[in-house]
């Protein structure tokens, strides 16, 4: 796992790599930090090769809040997370989607555990591709790019952001290929990637710009994988 550290504190970041490195003996998950001074740095290097960032949020120039902004921009599967000693400025991980904040001074007891947290998201998006035999011919997608798949009669509707494909199959049959990419079943009729879930309301999932109902035999169901997911625990 590649893991970029940026913090202006010469101290601080020594501190991370320390603990970095003991994580990685001790949870046998390969980790190689590489250490930035300044948002500056980080980025006249980056090109997609970390799989996790963490970022001092008051550091001089550009800020950890910005620069994780920039950093969406181009990469958007990038677990971001943020070390702080302003936890008032914390709430803005939720705007680029960070797993997680460390308040300094850093412990490793709860470092540690945020990291098991972050390897957990950084494995889901280590996904593999999946091939649909569409009516149109067979292409290959990525899970991530599937909104949700819908059963319509003998079919099923998969709705990416780009367009819709229709494949002959069952839901069971699709939930078999995507069980291990983070899909639930809000109805016997739509299959939802967890990840696209923007907001529950009522009986209503809402994922990307469409409005799917979910059943009363599933919502118990559905509510609990999608709170195990906000949460980066395994299903």
């Amino acid at each position: 796992m590649q893991v970029a550290v940026v913090d202006d504190s010469q101290k601080d970041s020594a501190l991370l790599s320390k603990y970095l490195n003991r994580f990685a003996s001790e949870s046998k998950i390969p980790l190689s930090p590489s250490c930035f001074p300044d948002a500056s740095a980080f980025f006249s290097t980056f090109s997609g090769q970390f799989e996790l960032v963490i970022l001092d949020i008051d550091m001089p120039g550009m800020n950890g809040v910005d620069a994780a902004r920039l950093l969406r921009k181009s990469d958007s599967d990038v677990v971001i997370m943020f070390v702080t000693n302003m936890p008032q400025y914390a709430l803005a991980g939720y705007e680029v989607e960070a797993v997680d904040y460390v308040l300094k001074p850093i412990s490793y007891a709860d470092f540690s555990l945020k990291l098991r947290k972050a390897a957990r998201y950084i494995e889901r998006n280590r996904e593999q591709r999946v091939l649909l035999r569409t009516t149109e011919g067979t292409i290959s997608v990525m899970p991530r790019e599937i909104l949700y798949v819908e059963s319509e009669l003998h079919y099923l509707m998969y709705h990416t952001f780009e367009r819709i494909y229709r494949v002959r199959g069952t839901l069971n049959e699709a939930e078999a290929i995507l069980k291990d990419a983070s899909f639930a079943r809000c109805s016997n009729s739509y299959l939802v990637n967890l990840r696209h879930v923007s907001a529950i309301q009522q009986e209503d999932v809402l994922v990307g710009v469409d409005r799917l109902k979910m059943s009363r035999s599933k919502r118990a169901s559905f509510l609990e994988q999608y709170t195990r997911y906000l949460g980066g625990v395994e299903q």
